[in-house]
């Protein structure tokens, strides 16, 4: 059930990601069509396309720790024996997982404060921008939760493609 629904989740995520990106695509492309054609662009899109772009970057954060797809030095590890791999491997998940918790308790402090203050020019509270910092760090912990079961398990963590 837990693989379902860790399924699940990634595979919503990343076709928000890829329809956010879309959109930025579209959003960029008549902001340009518009100053060579119209000599005026409109005042919106720009805004826009920076918002897309910022849950597009955490959205895609979270669902990298399911692909294995985040930086990581190596080197040190991989010269250890497998079984104290598998441990340090753990206490790094585990320094991740206090971070995403930080992100989320942080993230919603900082969503339920900006929501008074309102975008320049969509005007809709900036709280639900902000929002994506403590849902990219629920996705997040919950990705690293499945990495480190497989990992310990298995010895194998993240997917790759």
């Amino acid at each position: 059930m837990w693989n379902k629904a860790i399924r699940g989740i990634n595979r919503t995520v990343e076709n928000l990601t890829a329809l956010f990106l879309a959109a930025m695509v579209v959003l960029i492309f008549l902001q340009i069509l518009m100053r060579l054609v119209m000599a005026k662009s409109f005042s919106w899109t720009e805004e826009a396309a920076r918002y897309l772009m910022i849950w597009l970057t955490f959205l895609a954060a979270s669902y990298g720790f399911r692909r294995g797809a985040h930086v990581g030095v190596s080197v040190i590890v991989e010269r250890l024996p497998m079984r104290f791999q598998r441990w340090v491997q753990a206490v790094a998940g585990l320094v991740c997982l206090v971070f995403f918790a930080l992100l989320v308790i942080f993230g919603f402090e900082l969503m339920d404060r900006s929501m008074m203050q309102h975008s320049p020019a969509l005007n809709f509270p900036m709280g639900y921008v902000y929002s994506v910092i403590p849902i990219s760090g629920i996705l997040m912990a919950l990705n690293l939760i499945d990495v480190l079961i497989r990992t310990i398990r298995t010895g194998r963590g993240g997917e790759r493609s």
